[in-house]
């Protein structure tokens, strides 16, 4: 799919084959576990089956780094033809949902983060079974990645929605050129009159802003948000770049949501940012390093190889490092100390982007709505 903004229904034939192809890939994983000593077979069967399909189509992060470091399967799968297309979560889905209505299936796989509309499509049938899909030895082992799969999947399920990566995401950070260590002790003082005007977030109706919303709801009310932004006047800031530029000059020292790919590329660039965490609330986050794959999809074969191609330690090596998020392996090295997740004690920390958030980030949603115009 080299043009995202084509849109062509796929033919009856092409997706009575797209069907049977799940069928046939779903017949082959059910009921067998990954580590048994036939997991050799089976990978060579659905590598043989990826090769006849010939192509994947992959809906990834925003971005040309993450573009092409997904796209790099096809190095190591040469017959398979990899499309990789970057959207913004709160694009992607929508544009799902609209697809499926006419009877359209052109995605095999999304790797990004689970908004709002990822766990009822789930319950509707519209995602596949990834768990299942766990075939090489050093992909199903769970002892190889941090917290398990209980902590790995982010459904109730726990099969749908894994993530690869996870690190500490605090609510809020602040800029400690302007504002002091110990000048805001707890989340609620964000509310204190000395801060307003000095708020700057990423828009708060999707993506890592709107999951810090649904966790303030949760814990604080709809009270709270409402002071937030009519008495604090938050600058809602899109262009993430100008979210970050504001942050780093101090014009506003307090930024909600501040993209990881911005703090990377400023530090890639040599600007030295003294940033302060804003306590309150412990949370991880996924960001963009997880997976939902499409159920049914034109590829099914092709998407198997290319999640465990990703899960892999050479697959996770080849990522990871390069968009400085911190992977779910044991046996990946962490590349940001500063948003390190203590594994020793992360049953204490929340994400907002988990299912059991869902109804949270939808209220929250719907109250930004009435806030944000």
């Amino acid at each position: 799919m080299t043009d995202s903004n084509k849109f062509w229904p796929l033919s009856r034939r092409d997706f009575a084959l797209g069907l049977a192809g799940t069928a046939a890939a779903t017949s082959l994983l059910r009921g067998v576990p990954a580590l048994a000593q036939d997991w050799k077979a089976r990978w060579d069967q659905v590598v043989a089956a990826a090769n006849k399909e010939g192509a994947l189509d992959v809906a990834g992060p925003s971005g040309r780094q993450w573009q092409q470091l997904l796209a790099d399967f096809g190095k190591e799968y040469p017959k398979i033809k990899t499309r990789v297309t970057p959207f913004d979560s709160r694009d992607f889905w929508p544009r799902i949902l609209k697809e499926r209505e006419v009877g359209k299936h052109l995605w095999d796989i999304r790797v990004g983060g689970a908004d709002t509309q990822v766990y009822p499509l789930a319950k509707d049938g519209g995602l596949a079974d990834v768990r299942a899909m766990f075939i090489l030895p050093e992909v199903a082992d769970e002892s190889n990645w941090y917290g398990g799969f209980d902590h790995m999947f982010l459904d109730n399920a726990k099969k749908y929605v894994p993530s690869f990566g996870a690190y500490e995401s605090p609510l809020a950070h602040t800029n400690k050129a302007f504002i002091k260590d110990g000048e805001i002790k707890d989340i609620k003082e964000l509310l204190l009159p000395k801060w307003k005007g000095k708020i700057a977030m990423a828009n708060p109706r999707g993506g890592s802003t709107a999951v810090s919303m649904a966790l303030l709801y949760k814990k604080f009310g709809a009270d709270f948000i409402r002071e937030l932004f009519t008495k604090q006047q938050p600058v809602v800031v899109k262009n993430s770049r100008q979210l970050m530029d504001w942050f780093v000059s101090g014009k506003y020292p307090i930024g909600i949501g501040l993209p990881n790919s911005q703090i990377v590329a400023y530090r890639k660039r040599g600007v030295k940012i003294d940033m302060g965490k804003v306590a309150g609330l412990d949370i991880w986050s996924v960001g963009v390093a997880g997976i939902q794959v499409l159920q049914p999809r034109p590829h099914p074969n092709a998407t198997i190889v290319f999640v465990n191609w990703l899960l892999s330690k050479k697959g996770q090596e080849h990522v990871m490092p390069k968009v400085r998020i911190n992977s779910r392996r044991k046996d990946i090295p962490v590349v940001d100390k500063h948003r390190e997740l203590d594994w020793k004690d992360y049953k204490g920390a929340v994400s907002g982007q988990t299912e059991e958030f869902t109804a949270a980030m939808l209220e929250a949603k719907n109250l930004i709505r009435t806030l944000v115009k």
